[in-house]
């Protein structure tokens, strides 16, 4: 029985490290390929970071949403200067082994869904019911090993590497640079 598990434990321990190998290679690639980054005013964003930093401020008149990757990395995008398209924004971010944090002005409606695999997905902005017909912003996470967090402040106010709160997210003492 113990050269049974002895065995079990070295295929898993050669399993782990031949699929961290595959996501490097697979994160490199995806890193050559990563689009140019967005203009400040685009509608609509494609966003990826890849074993990198990617800091992000969006000005547009109209924004529709787009996607954020962020592999290996943290990546902030900043909405509070954007105006949200009369029908909404739709923004997908997808974290893996990494933190994401989007924020947004106060009062701003957000809807957050999607799972997270051993990470969290944390919306703190705390927005009220908004208005009938009112413009939101729906984010679709999926995070696997990372976080996805959604905060609200105001324009120009100062933000920390990362909001405390309960859960998954370390606080601006262990916070990336």
């Amino acid at each position: 029985m113990l050269r049974f598990l002895a065995k079990l434990c070295g295929i898993l321990v050669a399993a782990s490290i031949a699929a961290s190998i595959a996501s490097a290679v697979a994160a490199l690639n995806l890193k050559r390929q990563a689009p140019p980054r967005p203009d400040d005013a685009a509608d609509e964003i494609d966003l990826v970071a890849v074993m990198d930093g990617a800091e992000y401020a969006n000005r547009a008149p109209a924004f529709r949403g787009g996607r954020v990757i962020c592999w290996y990395a943290g990546a902030g995008v900043d909405l509070r200067e954007a105006t949200l398209d009369p029908g909404g924004a739709d923004l997908e971010v997808r974290t893996v082994f990494g933190g994401t944090r989007i924020v947004v002005a106060p009062g701003v409606p957000v809807d957050v869904s999607g799972p997270a695999i051993f990470g969290g997905i944390s919306d703190m902005t705390a927005a009220p019911e908004a208005p009938a017909g009112a413009p939101a912003l729906r984010i679709t996470g999926f995070t696997v090993f990372g976080g996805l967090q959604i905060i609200a402040a105001e324009r120009g106010e100062e933000l920390a590497a990362w909001a405390t709160a309960p859960g998954p997210f370390p606080g601006p003492e262990a916070a990336p640079a």
